[in-house]
């Protein structure tokens, strides 16, 4: 009679340490799994896709000088709540297939190419920064500006031949800006 008690003592005690050490893997795999999925959305939420014009607010474009050049400036705001722009200002640099990155420029015409991130958590501001640089074609004064998108979908932010910003706060007459820096 008392072995039987030890043995169902021992059973009880083994079938319990089992119990609790699957009851144990089973919060561990679930945490582990839950981490894994955070991770994986997380990871798909920062790939970088293209700026939707729709998805832009603009709240101020101006140009200012820097170390002697005009230098345009775009400020804004993303309106979805699943969207945050992936970056800070934009410079020029050429990607693997040849093209321009940030922004394309031809004679007449400047067209900013933004990119965004669908993280939750982002940024949502939007700015970007062009120094001209008359040595590759950008003037800036001179050419139309526009911020585009995939889509080919434009919002004019400088209009060359107006010397106006329909954006900007402070100087939607760039002429002053121009008198004061003696441009041309």
């Amino acid at each position: 009679m008392g072995q039987d008690k030890l043995l169902r003592k021992d059973i009880i005690m083994k079938s319990t340490l089992y119990r609790k050490s699957i009851s144990i893997l089973k919060y561990l795999g679930l945490l582990v799994a839950t981490i894994l999925l955070f991770l994986g959305l997380n990871f798909w939420s920062n790939q970088l896709d293209d700026l939707h014009i729709q998805d832009v607010k603009i709240y101020n474009t101006f140009f200012a000088m820097e170390n002697g050049k005009p230098t345009f400036y775009l400020y804004g705001k993303l309106k979805p709540t699943f969207a945050s722009y992936s970056g800070g200002a934009f410079t020029q640099y050429n990607n693997s297939n040849g093209s321009v990155y940030g922004y394309n420029i031809n004679k007449d015409n400047v067209n900013i190419d933004g990119q965004q991130t669908h993280s939750p958590f982002g940024s949502k501001e939007v700015v970007f920064r062009i120094k001209s640089d008359p040595k590759h074609g950008l003037t800036l004064i001179n050419q139309n500006i526009y911020l585009t998108d995939q889509q080919h979908h434009k919002i004019k932010l400088y209009d060359a031949h107006t010397r106006t910003q329909p954006h900007s706060i402070d100087q939607k007459d760039t002429q002053k800006f121009i008198k004061q820096n003696k441009l041309h």
